[in-house]
């Protein structure tokens, strides 16, 4: 767990997350029920084999044959039967079953794969937006800072008589915004971490700092490609399509299995049964059960569907049915993945053109505010335009960390997107599961 005032870094974060995650933790046991349905599947197409007995102490009248008078009786029976069947052939219904049941479990592990994709990429989002409001902060602290020194320097102006007072009770208000300014920034930062923690699976918490990572590590290589190409590859690498793809083929053998209700059906059995009667005079337990009583027998049987109140016809066309839904939520996965990879590229070439903007903005409010800082000492400019060239310069700050921290998050993006996130994994020296 995340420890009081505990410095946090992202490597550490992941790997809680992939330990933790309750999400993550509902996919495994999903995987594992899926492998006990194909190890099930699998043993059911073994012969079976059973023993039942029973055993009573039965009370009635017996009535003699000659006299005709009757009398109560009570005797003992004993019986018991070792039994074994298995299927020869029922329409190759269980052998389509079992493919049914393998690519499910296929599914559910590309399933799982995409979830550990998404859960590493949500986790870094949000340590990249703690980061985000962490630099905030301190833009927003150097803000008060200077608002506060400001304050000093119009109070001692203001009673040597050299500023009017309308001067001060504008920077006055200035530098209680600025306070206001912080306490949001603050707040802000502190919903950022409670998500990230709820992310990892941990019990929500502020107490911790987010340790500024490599950014270089995070910086993966983009091919300048054609989204075509892109795209295509997308379809090859992305789990959760090849999941679905999974599910298509499971429900084509959903179908044959349905088609086999139209065919014969072949057992083999066996059996050996043997009773006990303590009616029988003259002979111990041994004798009946084990000689005298002891009976077996070997055979096949054979059915042929005659009339089944149509129900096989119609589970194969319900059948037919989740297949074409299959169908259809596979071309809605393709279709929804091209539109999220064209986003996530357009979006982040879109961050690396404002990156230089922001980076010129920066620097053009930086020389402006000092400038109106110099002439507001010597009387040549308003307090009012001081103001506006701080606002101007802190929002051009403020852009600056954000398209900084957003370029980051959308390369990654791009890479999820594109269903490959083994290059970041191996930067932060961490192995897929």
């Amino acid at each position: 767990m995340v420890q009081a005032e505990q410095v946090l870094s992202l490597e550490q974060a992941v790997r809680i997350a992939l330990k933790k995650s309750p999400s993550l933790s509902q996919q495994l046991n999903a995987v594992e029920s899926a492998e006990i349905s194909v190890s099930q599947q699998r043993t059911d197409l073994y012969p079976d084999l059973k023993i039942t007995a029973s055993g009573a102490e039965r009370f009635d009248k017996a009535i003699d044959q000659y006299t005709g008078q009757s009398e109560n009786r009570s005797f003992t029976s004993i019986s018991s039967e070792l039994s074994s069947s298995v299927n020869l052939f029922n329409g190759f219904a269980d052998l389509a079953a079992l493919k049914n049941f393998e690519l499910e479990l296929g599914a559910a592990r590309e399933t799982l794969s995409r979830a550990e994709q998404t859960l590493v990429f949500e986790t870094i989002s949000n340590f990249i937006q703690v980061l985000t409001d962490q630099a905030l902060i301190h833009v927003d602290e150097e803000n008060l800072t200077e608002n506060r020194k400001l304050l000093e320097t119009i109070e001692t102006f203001y009673q040597a008589g050299k500023l009017a007072i309308s001067d001060l009770y504008q920077q006055q208000a200035e530098t209680k915004q600025a306070e206001l300014d912080l306490l949001e920034a603050q707040r802000t930062l502190n919903l950022s971490k409670l998500v990230l923690m709820q992310t990892l699976g941990l019990t929500p918490t502020i107490r911790y700092q987010a340790a500024i990572p490599d950014l270089e590590k995070l910086s993966l290589s983009l091919a300048d490609e054609d989204l075509d190409q892109l795209t295509l590859r997308a379809l090859v690498n992305r789990s959760d399509v090849k999941a679905q793809q999974r599910q298509v083929e499971a429900a084509e053998q959903q179908i044959r299995q349905s088609q086999a209700g139209h065919l014969p059906k072949v057992d083999l059995f066996a059996r050996l049964a043997s009773d006990y009667s303590s009616l029988v005079d003259g002979n111990h337990f041994s004798d009946q059960f084990m000689d005298d009583n002891l009976n077996a027998s070997v055979g096949i049987s054979f059915s042929i569907p005659l009339f089944d109140r149509y129900l096989t016809r119609n589970n194969i066309a319900q059948a037919k049915i989740a297949q074409r839904n299959e169908q259809l939520t596979l071309k809605q996965k393709q279709l929804q993945l091209g539109l999220e990879i064209s986003q996530a590229i357009q979006e982040y070439r879109t961050t690396q053109k404002r990156i230089d903007v922001v980076e010129s903005k920066l620097t053009s409010a930086r020389q402006s505010l000092h400038s109106y800082e110099e002439r507001y000492r010597v009387g040549a400019s308003t307090l009012v335009e001081l103001t506006q060239s701080r606002t101007q310069y802190l929002s051009a700050a403020f852009d600056q960390i954000q398209a900084g921290y957003d370029l980051v998050t959308q390369k990654i993006a791009v890479a999820y997107y594109l269903g490959n996130l083994e290059p970041l994994l191996a930067a932060l020296e961490l192995e897929k599961s």
